[in-house]
């Protein structure tokens, strides 16, 4: 009798244990398959995170390279135009600069040569033989270089004083040299002394023959 009541005994012991918990057989099945497809939505889901943010990271590298081909493109256009004006008016400058430098060299030569002249006349060595001739020289040097200085002045704005832009010095009108003045009425006197002797000795012979 006492073994039958020990195997009883050893047969009533997992039944005590298994009241105390719930065995994975005894979960339901839908709770199971429930359970299992929500871990794999979320782990869909943190897929799908990463896909967004590297989406989001190629979109801002398409987004910073398209600004920069427009930038590109629009810089381009831009530069090509300004560049393009820039030279063609670079090239009209210096097409004006070359023929102004022409111009400036020709009229340098022309004063040059005219102030050679003008300097070499020596006024001092007339005598009253050849004061007329030399005067009409010299007056006829001094009228062609101021035609071709006026006419140099009006194509060179450096020359134009009005413009305020003449490096010459203005001559003061105001200064009288009577150094200058005393000297040409002595040449002009010792010029007209023949005509004014003869003049003077005709006047006399008319009276001594009128009385």
């Amino acid at each position: 009798m006492k073994e039958r009541g020990s195997s009883a005994g050893i047969l009533d012991e997992p039944t005590g244990n298994n009241s105390g918990g719930v065995s994975m057989l005894d979960v339901p099945a839908h709770e199971v398959e429930v359970t299992t497809k929500l871990d794999a939505m979320r782990e869909q889901l943190q897929k799908l995170r990463q896909q967004q943010d590297e989406l989001e990271r190629q979109k801002g590298d398409l987004e910073d390279l398209r600004r920069k081909q427009d930038e590109y493109t629009h810089g381009k256009t831009e530069m090509i135009d300004n560049l393009t004006r820039a030279l063609i008016m670079l090239e009209r400058e210096e097409l004006q600069a070359q023929r102004r430098a022409e111009l400036c060299e020709n009229t340098s030569t022309a004063f040059k040569d005219y102030l050679e002249r003008l300097q070499s006349i020596r006024d001092t060595e007339w005598s009253s033989a050849n004061v007329r001739i030399e005067l009409s020289h010299a007056l006829g040097l001094i009228e062609d270089s101021r035609l071709e200085f006026n006419r140099a002045r009006t194509k060179l704005d450096c020359l134009d004083p009005v413009a305020g832009q003449s490096t010459l010095p203005v001559p003061v009108q105001n200064e009288i040299n009577w150094q200058e003045i005393g000297r040409y009425c002595r040449l002009g006197a010792a010029a007209s002394a023949p005509l004014i002797l003869a003049g003077t000795i005709w006047l006399i012979l008319l009276l001594v023959f009128k009385h």
